[in-house]
């Protein structure tokens, strides 16, 4: 297991990787309804809390990781029923990507085929995944982020010819205000990366110009989200964005090159699976953490079987109607990665001090 180590550049990777996921499903198109063409400003706006929020569950995981940090705050018993908490919403996260990555593929193939099959298939190469080790996902994480962005360039890139700066500028009052206040909504949509630190510590660089590493990969990948969002509500419009499910796969129907490719659309689909790829296995390493913590004598080759046959039903029987899967994911989903991204590790920091001041007193006390 001394062996099985990343760095913290293959965590990072790996939080942009399976965060592109979701961002590519929710924005701009959920903040659009309060924040109007403020929408990209609400994700530029989002930094600061998603950094902090970050800063929160690093302080938790310490060096030992998520798992060890908090049940040596909080003891072993209750402890171990916040991790079975993290657990439940890992399960339920996973299955609702999992649906999620069906029906994309589902759609994008004309209907060919059947969901269950792309289940499956997400299934057997998660299983496949979980089963191995950390550093071997960590870098194909790397090499899943690097499809991801070089395909999103390419859209982008291709659309900003035709990107209106008259639908984002300029920003009145009116505008700005309600971007502050969607704020939360595009921080909570960040919040799938909150499982990155129950594999804290399988990173063997942290103690390495720490600081300024985490913030050149927070801010950095904040600002080029705020960006995208910025080229695709300037080629779509406020009314076309909010009308259409996924506005990013919308943008990249109308890309083309004379010669090269047409309708880029189905290539960009087949390459988002890496991202859902990259998030499920978050969560099956996060949850293979939270066992070991809780059960260390479990044999952790089961862990993965486990995880992702329960995501799998969970798919299947959670999400059984046509847009449950997607309601779930812009109304429920950011509210929980906030309150367990960032409201839960502020009140578990602030107990696990109260507890070591007790301990501290009751020593001065006992000498």
């Amino acid at each position: 297991m001394e062996q099985d180590k990343i760095s913290r550049t293959q965590l990072m990777a790996l939080l942009w990787a399976g965060a592109m996921a979701p961002a590519a499903e929710l924005f701009p198109g959920l903040l659009l309804p309060g924040a109007g063409r403020g929408a990209w400003l609400a994700v530029v706006l989002a930094a600061p809390v998603v950094l902090a929020a970050g800063w929160l569950l690093g302080s938790l995981a310490g060096r030992e990781g998520l798992a060890r940090g908090i049940t040596q705050r909080l003891g072993k018993w209750a402890g171990g029923g916040i991790l079975i908490l993290y657990i439940v919403w890992a399960e339920l996260l996973l299955a609702l990507r999992l649906r999620l990555c069906a029906q994309r593929l589902f759609s994008t193939g004309e209907r060919d085929g059947a969901l269950a099959f792309f289940l499956l298939s997400m299934v057997a190469v998660l299983l496949w995944m979980g089963r191995g080790k950390l550093a071997a996902f960590a870098r194909a994480g790397q090499l899943f982020l690097a499809a991801l962005l070089t395909a999103a360039g390419v859209v982008l890139l291709l659309s900003i010819p035709q990107t209106r700066l008259e639908r984002l500028f300029p920003l009145w009052w009116s505008e700005a205000g309600p971007a502050l206040q969607a704020v939360l909504s595009a921080a909570g949509v960040m919040g799938w990366g909150l499982f990155l630190p129950f594999m804290m510590g399988a990173v063997a660089d942290q103690g390495e110009k720490k600081n300024w590493h985490w913030l050149f990969w927070g801010l950095g990948g904040m600002l080029l989200l705020g960006l995208a969002q910025g080229v695709i509500l300037g080629n779509l419009g406020v009314g076309l964005a909010g009308r259409v499910e996924n506005p990013y796969f919308i943008l990249a129907k109308n890309v083309g090159v004379e010669g090269a490719f047409q309708r880029a659309e189905g290539v960009i689909a087949a390459v988002w699976t890496f991202a859902d790829l990259t998030m499920g296995g978050i969560l099956v390493f996060a949850v293979r953490a939270m066992a070991s913590e809780l059960l260390p004598d479990l044999n952790r080759r089961w862990v993965p079987w486990a995880v992702v046959v329960l995501a799998a039903g969970g798919a299947l029987y959670l999400f059984p109607a046509l847009g449950t899967a997607e309601l779930w994911n812009a109304r429920v989903i950011p509210a929980g990665n906030l309150v367990l991204g960032a409201v839960l590790p502020l009140v578990l920091l602030a107990v696990g001090g109260l507890r070591g001041k007790d301990h501290i007193s009751c020593g001065k006390k006992s000498g």
